[in-house]
């Protein structure tokens, strides 16, 4: 999968992705914010946000930037910031795979039904690890590769037309986290259908280091700016 291929499925999908991740999946979204384990004012990044599903379910307490690199998904995310009046949300155009953000910038990261709609998984892991600071939790919420033998094959059969649409069907998760420095708290099947997974990890990197768990990075753990929510044009 390449990025212009899949910011085209995901423009096509903007009009009517709501109706189909709509409320079948709140309660999972909700379910897996809440495993942020959210104090106070920390800053929270959520990654691949959409079209903001998920946007009402974090505390007002907080201050949460949600990136995309789809406009149609992005513009439908800014009228749900608006229509919920949710002050506490700034939504920012970007690569996933290329964040600007600081090192550390996050006290924790979410990312939900994206991890294998990207073209590199990998790449967009070690981003979250890098912008999230030491000790922050990590939460996917994902549908990955299946325990059962057939049911992987099938996955595996399947995933060249997935990728067509614009997600792979057969990424492993213990692939995907090999050599990664993360921690796996908790990880359990989730509604609807148990398809999905949702899995907590603790950023277990140096105090001072980047996604790959080096140390020889800034690790002030500075806040990103205070980014004003994007308009169209």
């Amino acid at each position: 999968m390449d990025a212009k291929s899949i910011e085209r499925a995901y423009t096509v999908f903007s009009g009517f992705y709501d109706l189909v991740f709509g409320k079948w999946f709140h309660q999972s979204r909700a379910d897996a914010i809440q495993l942020l384990n959210i104090r106070g004012s920390d800053a929270i990044l959520e990654v691949g946000v959409g079209t903001g599903l998920s946007l009402p379910f974090y505390p007002r307490n907080c201050r949460v930037t949600g990136i995309d690199f789809c406009e149609p998904m992005l513009e439908k995310g800014r009228q749900r910031v608006r229509q919920y009046q949710l002050n506490h949300i700034q939504l920012l155009k970007m690569d996933a795979m290329k964040m600007s953000f600081p090192d550390n910038s996050f006290d924790a990261v979410f990312a939900a039904y994206v991890i294998t709609a990207v073209p590199d998984p990998h790449q967009v892991i070690s981003e979250m690890i890098r912008v999230c600071k030491a000790g922050g939790k990590i939460v996917l919420l994902n549908h990955f590769k299946n325990g059962n033998p057939f049911i992987s094959t099938c996955e595996k059969v399947i995933s060249p037309l997935t990728k067509k649409l614009g997600f792979q069907a057969d990424l492993d998760l213990t692939t995907l986290l090999n050599g990664k420095p993360l921690a796996v708290d908790k990880k359990r099947s989730v509604k609807p259908l148990n398809y999905w997974k949702v899995v907590q990890c603790t950023n277990r990197k140096s105090v001072n280091g980047n996604g790959n768990g080096n140390g020889n990075v800034n690790g002030n753990g500075v806040h990103p700016p205070a980014y004003s929510v994007l308009k169209r044009g």
